[in-house]
C-alpha cells in the first residue's frame, strides 16, 4: 500500500508531481533491466564457454592462467584497501567551498539573483514508493563493480544506481530569455583497475554525468553535461575529485508563473574480467559529497507578453 503525503503549497506540488514522473520512468528502466538480465547472462556465459573450448582445442592449458586470476582477486582487495581508505578519510572542503560561493556571487554582482536548491530527491528502490524530499545541501551518490572470470562476456551487470535530483524553483517577474547557471562542489574519487591479457578481456570504466531540466507550463528537456568517462583494459588509476563547476542553459520565460530547474546527477561504474574494480565515489566519508551552491538567474532580454 502506497501512503501519501498531504501537500498545500501548490509549488512544492508542482516538484513533488515531476519528480513522481520521473521516478516512474526509472522505475521502468530498471523493470526492463530485470527483464533482460537472465538472457544476458545466459549469452555471457554461452560466449565463455565457447571461447574456452576453442583454446583448449587449440592445446592451450588453462588451469595456470585460472589460478593466476584466483591471484589477482587476491590482490585486488589489498589493492583496494591501502587505495581507498586515504580517498575517503581525507579532510573535507566545506570551509573552501563557502568562501569560493560568496566570492562567485559578488563577482557577479546586481546582474542577477542567487537561487537556493529548494530539496533534493532520490528515488526509492520499489516499484510503489513515493518520492519525498531530502535535504539538498550534501547529495551522496556512488557506484561500484568487481569483475569476474575471462571477461569475454559482459561486464559485470547490476542495477543502473537512481539519479540524484536536486530542485531550484523561482517566479519571473518579467516575461524575457533568462539565463540559468547551476553552480555545483563535486567532491569524490575514482578507481579503475584492470590488467588485460592476451587471453582474456578485462576492462574497467566509470562515468559520471549532469543535466540541467527546466519546467514552466511543460517540460523543456535535459540539458546534458557529460563529465567523466574513464575507461581501459589496462589502466590502474585512481584520483580524488574536487571541482566546483557552472552548468548553464538559456531559456524564454513568462511572467508570474512557477519555473522549476531540476539538476539530475548519474554515476556508473562497470568492471569486467576477474581483478578488474572500477568505482566512482561521491558518498563515503565526510570528505565526498557533491553540494549544490545556488542557481543565477540572469534576465537576458525582454520579449513580447
Amino acid at each position: 500500500m502506497t501512503f501519501h503525503m498531504p501537500i498545500s503549497n501548490p509549488i512544492d506540488q508542482l516538484i513533488h508531481d515531476l519528480e513522481q514522473g520521473r521516478a516512474t520512468k526509472y522505475r521502468e528502466l530498471v523493470k526492463r533491466f530485470k527483464a533482460g538480465e537472465g538472457q544476458r547472462k545466459k549469452a555471457s556465459e554461452a560466449h565463455e564457454k565457447k571461447q574456452l573450448e576453442f583454446m583448449r582445442s587449440a592445446g592451450l592449458k588453462l588451469n595456470q592462467i585460472e589460478q593466476d586470476q584466483k591471484e589477482e582477486a587476491r590482490k585486488l582487495k589489498s589493492y583496494l584497501e591501502q587505495t581507498r581508505a586515504p580517498l575517503i578519510s581525507r579532510p573535507g572542503m566545506s570551509v573552501e567551498d563557502a568562501k569560493q560561493t560568496a566570492q562567485s556571487i559578488a563577482r557577479l554582482g546586481g546582474l542577477g539573483l542567487a537561487i537556493p536548491p529548494s530539496a533534493g530527491f532520490y528515488y526509492p528502490p520499489d516499484t510503489s514508493g513515493e518520492v519525498l524530499p531530502v535535504d539538498p545541501s550534501r547529495i551522496k551518490i556512488k557506484d561500484e563493480s568487481t569483475g569476474f572470470g575471462w571477461g569475454w562476456g559482459q561486464a559485470t551487470a547490476h542495477r543502473p544506481v537512481p539519479p540524484a535530483d536536486v530542485v531550484f524553483y523561482f517566479i519571473p517577474d518579467q516575461s524575457a530569455r533568462y539565463s540559468l547557471t547551476a553552480s555545483f562542489a563535486f567532491h569524490g574519487f575514482y578507481v579503475l583497475k584492470a590488467d588485460d591479457g592476451w587471453l582474456t578481456s578485462k576492462d574497467a570504466h566509470v562515468t559520471l554525468d549532469f543535466s540541467l531540466d527546466t519546467f514552466q507550463f511543460v517540460d523543456r528537456g535535459p540539458k546534458p553535461f557529460p563529465l567523466i568517462d574513464l575507461e581501459g583494459q589496462n589502466i590502474d588509476e585512481f584520483s580524488n575529485i574536487d571541482n566546483v563547476l557552472s552548468f548553464s542553459d538559456t531559456q524564454d520565460l513568462r511572467q508570474g508563473e512557477p519555473v522549476v530547474v531540476t539538476a539530475s546527477i548519474t554515476v556508473s561504474a562497470d568492471a569486467s574480467g576477474s581483478g578488474s574494480y572500477a568505482e566512482i565515489n561521491f558518498a563515503d566519508g565526510d570528505a565526498n559529497y557533491i553540494e549544490p551552491q545556488y542557481l543565477w538567474v540572469t534576465n537576458l532580454t525582454g520579449f513580447g507578453q
